[in-house]
């Protein structure tokens, strides 16, 4: 059985890092370079070496419920996270990716914990993460979600 999990944002006192930017959301007026963030993708998916990697599509990148955190080093960015939001109080880390051509970033973490304050400041209640790993665990506010059924 797959365990699932979420952060209680109430539970967490992160501070959002500098060197982020929201690169998509409902009201923007300007779509983000879907061809780079498709590459880093894919750079993830080699870095990991992913045997069956999902697939993402352009489109995918300005749907009204996705919002896309790009992440920069030097200016240059390195990494995404697609969030979907899921009503006002929960939002979901849907995918992230990085190019990791810069491990000592440690941007797996801190882009979880800048998404932690981000939506904790905007007033959402919970950052969904889908499935347990130990990563995971260590963000303040962690909580196993119960079976279905």
């Amino acid at each position: 059985m797959t365990l699932h999990c979420r952060i209680n944002l109430k539970k967490t006192n992160y501070l959002q890092i500098s060197d982020h930017k929201i690169l998509w959301a409902r009201n923007y007026k300007v779509s983000p370079d879907t061809d780079k963030l498709l590459q880093i993708y894919k750079q993830y998916c080699d870095y990991k070496q992913f045997e069956s990697p999902l697939h993402y599509y352009k489109e995918q990148f300005t749907h009204e419920h996705f919002e896309v955190l790009g992440y920069y080093d030097n200016k240059k960015l390195v990494a995404w996270s697609l969030i979907y939001i899921i009503n006002k109080e929960i939002a979901e880390a849907y995918q992230f990716a990085w190019d990791y051509k810069n491990p000592e970033l440690r941007l797996g973490i801190a882009s979880l914990t800048n998404e932690c304050a981000l939506y904790k400041n905007r007033g959402f209640k919970y950052l969904m993460l889908n499935e347990v790993n130990s990563y995971k665990e260590a963000i303040d506010g962690f909580e196993l979600l119960p079976p279905l059924g």
